[in-house]
């Protein structure tokens, strides 16, 4: 039976040539007038099942194609983030900590980002529900209705 089955898998891939499903993207940019710069996001998932999920923060634009630079951007393995500015300088920027990854050595900007880690899965919830109550926005991966 699962001969069958991949044998007609594989006809049908034959048949429609290669499977290509779009990647979903989202982008956010954050401006700091008075220093004169810019925060860029890009939230993307990708592949077969749309399982591979990623937000990148950097201090340069993001092309679409680019993939995320260790050790330069900010990666947050993650469906969504919640994010605002506090002061002239600082940028707070709200995600579950298992999926902050390690922060970048050679950031080069001004802005103060600071990833404020959420440790609970009650806490997640609650800033998922209240995160316009908190007075951020969100990024997601997901379109916005």
């Amino acid at each position: 039976m699962i001969i069958i089955l991949a044998v007609l898998f594989w006809l049908f891939i034959r048949s429609v040539g290669e499977i290509d499903i779009p990647s979903i993207l989202n982008e956010a940019v954050v401006d700091f007038d008075e220093l004169n710069e810019k925060v860029y996001f890009r939230a993307k998932a990708w592949g077969l099942a749309g399982n591979h999920e990623e937000i990148i923060l950097s201090t340069s634009p993001i092309d679409k194609t680019r993939a995320s630079l260790k050790g330069i951007d900010f990666i947050f393995y993650t469906s969504e983030v919640y994010y605002k500015r506090q002061g002239i300088d600082t940028l707070l920027v709200y995600a579950a900590s298992s999926s902050i990854a390690q922060p970048p050595e050679k950031l080069s900007a001004r802005v103060n980002i600071v990833p404020m880690e959420l440790k609970t899965n009650d806490e997640i919830k609650d800033y998922e529900m209240n995160y316009k109550k908190y007075g951020l926005e969100k990024l997601s991966i997901y379109k916005e209705h």
